[in-house]
């Protein structure tokens, strides 16, 4: 793109479109799996080889990654914050959260018009450079330093920017948000705060339970940040925010950003559309003002494109990671929201939100608010 405001997202990783492309097309993915399956590989060492293989591809074949980079131009989203995530079993978060940092330094070796981004001024260069940028984050922060408050600086070290204190479950740092204790921030979890405050990095309190939510915006030095979540107000689910932590968030100068994923945002509702997406926007929007909010899709677990062989696997997978089994059990993952099915179909949001806004208020929802919010963090 030829403006120095990128147009960001929270969108957790990677798009199954790019592994699927690395295999041709998605029933030859499938084939591979059920292959492995075949020969004895359990579905999480699946999960991580098909990604293995991706980044290969991603390595020795120009061809493959002119077609990566073609999903990205198509997308019309020049910057993202993705998240290393773990499958093996018996491999810790810290390890796994390492081994996929790795993937991703593989493809920023790889490509010259990858890059990993650490400041807001690098995001703005590569959307003026009609490049792709990359904000690495963890979400779940408590489990990737074990204890160690050292081990914030290893992960800043390897380019992470974006630290969420907790995922679904406690940990050492603080409560997450489907967990049956209301603790709150951990003296532990101060003293994270602090070390990743004097980083430079970027807070993030999207999975965290609602007293350490609260306890954390009181706390901290710099502004912090939702990234993406819903708000309870329009719907009632534990992935949402409480206007109580919004209108915190708000007096603490923070940012949200409204997630897509359609089982958080919308539960128990059939084939929801765009318009709830929005109608969460609006709400935080009510909140926290225009500048302040923004989009966060985290649309790789609800990809359209999602392998048909990995989908049980991952259910049992994400309720061993904390989300609740009834409701993970009822729902279909790989739904869509409305037109939004595939990550290439992004151009329908940036599309709603011009029209619902005014050019300036859509520019900032779709980056500059990001950008002026990690300006004033750091």
């Amino acid at each position: 793109m030829a403006d120095e405001q990128p147009v960001f997202d929270y969108a957790a990783s990677a798009p199954w479109e790019q592994v699927i492309t690395a295999y041709g097309d998605r029933e030859e993915l499938n084939r591979h799996i059920r292959e492995m399956v075949a020969a004895g590989h359990s579905k999480d060492e699946c999960w991580e080889t098909i990604w293995d293989y991706e980044v290969r591809q991603f390595e020795t074949s120009q061809r493959f990654r002119t077609e990566v980079k073609d999903r990205y131009d198509d997308a019309g989203v020049d910057l993202l914050s993705v998240t290393p995530w773990v499958h093996e079993t018996g491999v810790s978060e810290r390890d796994g959260q390492r081994r996929d940092l790795s993937r991703w330094q593989a493809r920023f070796d790889a490509a010259d018009w990858l890059r990993k981004v650490t400041a807001p001024a690098e995001a703005r260069r590569v959307a003026a450079s009609d490049e792709v940028g990359i904000v690495l984050n963890t979400q779940n922060v408590g489990a990737a330093i074990e204890g160690s408050v050292n081990e914030v600086d290893v992960l800043y070290n390897e380019g992470v920017r974006i630290f969420q204190l907790t995922y679904n479950y406690q940990n050492g740092v603080g409560t997450g948000c489907n967990d049956h204790s209301e603790g709150g921030l951990s003296t532990f979890g101060r003293d994270v705060v602090d070390r990743i405050t004097e980083l430079g990095g970027v807070v993030d309190v999207s999975h965290c339970g609602k007293q350490t939510t609260l306890d954390t915006i009181a706390y901290a030095d710099a502004p912090v940040a939702v990234t993406h979540a819903g708000c309870q107000a329009v719907a009632d689910h534990y992935r949402g925010k409480s206007d109580e932590e919004i209108e915190a968030l708000a007096e603490a100068d923070g940012y949200m950003g409204i997630v897509g994923l359609p089982w958080f945002i919308a539960p128990g509702v059939d084939d929801p559309t765009l318009d709830v997406f929005f109608e969460h926007l609006e709400h935080a929007r009510s909140i926290l003002g225009t500048d302040s909010v923004g989009i966060a899709t985290d649309f790789y677990p609800a990809d359209t494109q999602f392998p048909s062989e990995l989908l049980a696997y991952y259910k049992e997978h994400i309720i061993g990671l904390g989300f609740d089994r009834e409701n993970v059990e009822q729902r279909t993952i790989a739904d869509g929201l409305g037109m939004f099915e595939t990550y290439t179909d992004w151009p329908v949001i940036r599309g709603e939100l011009e029209n619902r806004f005014e050019p300036a208020e859509a520019a900032g929802i779709l980056g500059g608010n990001f950008l002026e919010y990690w300006e004033r963090a750091r």
